[in-house]
């Protein structure tokens, strides 16, 4: 189920780029990494911003290899010393306030994802989640 949802995330992103939409994703694990691999597919980076949570250097070496392709990488190094969580919550509301539309996926126990989905409600944003369980 992942993996179609990954591909699903990974077409449809791409799919954004190609109309002129920008893409703003954080992280590149998961459904962040389909979305920025969608993203560069289109080959239109202009159209692509990844937010990090932490630092460049807090990521894997698999989000390493997949952000040296990006263009504009945002991270925040000062919140190094931050529980994953409390970073996570800060960069969440950062996107959501450079974004009209929210499209989240995310599971039923996900408290970070579902507290961002009601803080994107709260500022009227387009709001789309979908739950993987």
């Amino acid at each position: 189920l992942t993996h179609i949802l990954s591909n699903s995330f990974l077409y449809r992103s791409y799919a954004l780029v190609l109309s002129g939409n920008h893409v703003f994703t954080s992280g590149a694990q998961g459904t962040n990494a389909a979305a920025v691999r969608g993203a560069l597919r289109a080959n239109q980076t202009d159209l692509l911003t990844v937010v990090l949570p932490q630092s460049l250097e807090k990521q894997t070496a698999e989000s390493q290899e997949l952000l040296a392709k990006v263009d504009d990488i945002i991270a925040f190094p000062e919140r190094d010393g931050m529980s994953l969580d409390m970073a996570s919550k800060l960069c969440n509301s950062y996107l959501l306030n450079q974004t009209d539309q929210l499209i989240s996926f995310a599971f039923h126990e996900s408290n970070t994802i579902i507290e961002t989905v009601e803080e994107a409600k709260e500022l009227q944003k387009l709001v789309t989640m979908l739950f993987l369980d």
